[in-house]
């Protein structure tokens, strides 16, 4: 009597397996690769991610100490700022001018919003950074590093997007 389902369950076992190397054969979310990743090994990714997050460090220190002119070498002009119409071409190709007043009253802005991210939430856990292609940037790329920011029970994830100009990374936005 045992010998009789014997049969039927190694055959139901194999047909499980069967199935779950199927599952685990389309590669999770498909197979085609994304185009819009730019592919760095895992030593250039992680230097990479420890300068991004020194940027977000210095911006950091840079919002509790007021001082606008070092923050203002670091945070890529985005064209918004200007009362006439921005060329795109300006568009994260250069850092904020604080001797311009508008340019100035941008990073004055960027810094309280800054300081007040890390008042409300002043511990931070580095979770994903990903550098990936644009068209909207002389650069053609953006580095993307996102952060979650927690205070006791509450909790936010900052996506803080940098743009590389010249040999810097420049702070386009975070939100």
């Amino acid at each position: 009597m045992k010998s009789r389902y014997l049969l039927p369950l190694a055959i139901f076992i194999l047909f499980v397996n069967a199935c779950a190397v199927n599952a685990y054969a389309q590669g999770g979310i498909g197979n085609k690769p994304r185009q819009d990743i730019v592919m760095l090994s895992q030593v250039a990714r992680d230097s990479l991610s420890d300068v991004v997050f020194q940027n977000i460090m210095d911006l950091k220190r840079f919002a509790e100490s007021g001082n606008i002119d070092s923050a203002a070498a670091l945070i890529a002009y985005n064209g918004h700022v200007a009362k006439g119409q921005p060329v795109p071409t300006d568009r994260y190709a250069r850092a904020m001018n604080a001797q311009n007043p508008e340019e100035r009253a941008e990073v004055q802005n960027i810094l309280a919003r800054i300081q007040k991210l890390f008042q409300d939430y002043p511990d931070t856990h580095r979770e994903y950074y990903a550098v990936f292609k644009t068209k909207d940037t002389p650069s053609g790329q953006k580095h993307l590093y996102q952060i979650h920011h927690v205070n006791g029970k509450r909790q936010r994830m900052v996506s803080w997007t940098f743009y590389p100009v010249g040999d810097k990374l420049l702070l386009g936005d975070f939100s």
